[in-house]
Order: C-alpha cells, then sequence, then structure tokens
C-alpha cells in the first residue's frame, strides 16, 4: 500500500502546469502551482513504471493589489490603466471620461493530466534514479464585468465600449486547448526507516495553446524550470504518520511572443498526513509562495511589484485496491495574495497501479 502511495503522491509533485492563475497588475508569474498536491506526493515510488490520470479544478474571484486589499473598483478624471493578469498573461483595463466603475472578476480552470514515471534500478549518488513526462489539456473561462456611473469609455483588453451611467460592460473570453508539457529528466530519491528524501529538476515547455490577443489562454507562452527538494519525517515505523517539508525554486524564460521576462518564484510547502485505516488516509497542508525577483522586459507592467499568496488544504486518499487503485480527493482555500487572484482549488487523482 506504502509503494503505491508513494507513487500517487509524489507524480502529482510537478504535473499542475495548467491550474495557474495569473497576478494582478504585476506581469507574469510562473506555472507552478502547489495547492492540489497531497501530504505524500513527492516521495519517489519503488522501480516501476506508472500511469496516473488527474483532475483539478480552480474558480478564483478576487483580486487582489499589491497591499493584499480586494481590487473590485476604479475612478478617474481623464484616463486611468491597471493591468491585470487574468489568463496567463497581463491585460491592460482602462477607463476614459469622468467616472467609476464597479469591477467583478471570475476566472475558472479545469485540467487533465496524465503522468508518465518510470522509476529505473540505476543508483545516483546513493539514491534511486527516476523520471517523469506529464502532457495535459484543459479549458480557461475569464470573465470581467465591469459597471459605471457616468459616461465614458471602458477598455478591457482589445474589447471596448463606450457606456452611460448605470451601465454595464460584460466581457467574456474562452479556450480549450493542451497545457504546456513538463518534463522531470531528474529525480532522485533517498530512503531511511523514519525519513525520506528527493531532490527533483524539471522543465515547462510552452507547448500550450496560447495567443497573446487572447484573455484566456491554456498555456503561458514561456518556458519555466524549476529545483526541488522534498524531506519527510516519520516518527513510527510503520509510516503511516507523514510529516512533509518541500521547497521549490522555479526560473523562467522570455515570453514567446513579447518582450516580458517572469521572475522568479520561491515555494514553501508542507503538512501532516496520517492513516486512520489500511486503505484510508488523511491530511493537512498549506503553502507559501512568493516571487522573488522583478519581471523584466520593455513590455512588463509595473516591474517592482512582487506578488504572494498562502494557501491551506485537506485530503483524504482512498484505496479501493489495495496497492492498485486509488482515489485522492483535496480542497486548498487561497488566502494573504497580494498582486494577484484569490480562489479556491479541487483535485481528484484516479491512480491505477500495474
Amino acid at each position: 500500500m506504502r509503494r503505491g502511495m508513494m507513487f500517487l503522491l509524489c507524480l502529482v509533485l510537478s504535473m499542475l502546469n495548467l491550474v495557474f492563475i495569473g497576478s494582478a497588475f504585476a506581469g507574469e508569474q510562473g506555472h507552478y502551482v502547489p495547492a492540489p498536491m497531497a501530504v505524500r506526493d513527492y516521495v519517489m515510488p519503488s522501480k516501476g513504471f506508472y500511469i496516473l490520470g488527474y483532475d483539478t479544478y480552480y474558480h478564483g474571484d478576487k483580486m487582489k493589489d499589491p497591499g493584499g486589499e480586494t481590487f473590485n473598483s476604479m475612478s478617474v478624471t481623464g484616463t486611468l490603466t491597471k493591468n491585470v493578469d487574468l489568463g496567463r498573461k497581463s491585460i491592460p483595463i482602462k477607463l476614459i471620461g469622468t467616472l467609476s466603475a464597479d469591477l467583478d472578476f471570475n476566472v475558472d480552470s479545469a485540467t487533465q493530466t496524465i503522468v508518465l514515471i518510470w522509476v529505473t534500478d540505476k543508483k545516483i549518488l546513493g539514491a534511486d534514479y527516476g523520471f517523469m513526462v506529464m502532457p495535459s489539456w484543459g479549458y480557461m473561462s475569464v470573465n470581467v464585468a465591469a459597471k459605471v456611473n457616468a459616461v465614458g469609455t471602458i477598455e478591457v483588453g482589445p474589447f471596448s465600449k463606450a457606456v452611460t451611467a448605470g451601465q454595464e460592460f460584460k466581457v467574456k473570453d474562452e479556450e480549450w486547448g493542451l497545457g504546456d508539457l513538463i518534463v522531470q529528466p531528474l529525480w532522485l530519491g533517498w530512503r531511511g526507516k523514519r525519513h525520506d528524501v528527493a531532490l527533483s529538476y524539471a522543465v515547462t515547455l510552452p507547448t500550450g495553446t496560447y495567443d497573446k490577443d487572447n484573455i484566456a489562454n491554456v498555456g503561458m507562452g514561456f518556458c519555466s524550470q524549476r529545483l526541488q527538494t522534498a524531506a519527510y519525517f516519520y516518527p513510527f515505523e510503520n509510516k503511516t504518520t507523514a510529516f512533509m517539508l518541500t521547497p521549490t525554486w522555479e526560473w523562467n524564460s522570455k515570453k514567446i511572443d513579447q518582450n516580458v521576462h517572469p521572475g522568479q518564484t520561491m515555494t514553501i510547502e508542507y503538512g501532516i498526513g496520517q492513516y486512520v485505516h489500511p486503505r484510508v488516509e488523511i491530511g493537512m497542508t498549506g503553502y507559501n509562495q512568493w516571487q522573488i525577483t522583478d519581471d523584466s522586459g520593455s513590455a512588463a507592467t509595473d516591474k517592482d511589484v512582487k506578488d504572494a499568496i498562502s494557501g491551506v488544504g485537506g485530503q483524504i486518499v482512498y484505496w479501493a485496491i489495495k496497492e492498485k487503485c486509488s482515489l485522492t480527493a483535496k480542497v486548498s482555500k487561497e488566502y494573504a495574495g497580494k498582486d494577484r487572484i484569490e480562489g479556491l482549488f479541487g483535485s481528484l487523482n484516479f491512480l491505477l497501479i500495474f
């Protein structure tokens, strides 16, 4: 059971390239999203080949400004532009005239990922060696509504409309397509009676559906690299209780179609998992993520603003067929967002071990 569990929970570690919600006001954000990860996701499974299907949903409806306050209105005499990232890229919202606008944002994303893992019988520095490839596809929908109190003009990205007092301007964009491909060529795992340690390097390639003229995108239009370590402590030899700490550092390339270079990101994840039955584990996880370097490039917006987000989640794992088939469900709630949108993640994973 535990080997299969380790497999399930480790391979989810990097598969969520698609489930990303962009930053508000600042330019860009990295690929890595920790919210759907379960407690034991980062432990290397035993030798063999594995296939996993993973489904994740996200709903975000609170746009946060750089100070952590909810951004839901704009007022202007003349012209005012705010840049918000509603779907993998920065979108300008512009008011022209003497007016105020109440704003409402809704972002929905659904992703399905197939994770292919091979843990070999090779040893590197005393560690087991494995690698994984993660293709994905999904859907993203972005809705923006603005209700004004006077005559003026509103522009949301490429959409523009002249409005009168009390009128509402709604913009909706949606996209289906392939997601960015994750390849993890290096994955090392050291095993102990009371601990596990993992080290990995992964690349996310810009293979997903992306158009700089769209508000909603499935792909992100740039390449990311990341280094990740994971440390586990088990108070008991049967490993029914697990404490996890996982730091991740991600750095990004320039976007493929414009001169924007997203800043680097640091993520710290932590959690505790407990088997309450030989086939059932429950757990809680948390994370903190910060942008640690500025965005750069001539097309980057608000370069000196950095985003941040935290989250907390709960999970349950059920082995329908012991060591052969399991279901994992998790919900994560974001909080303390700065310069980005906040929301709720839900994920469901179905695992078959051959």
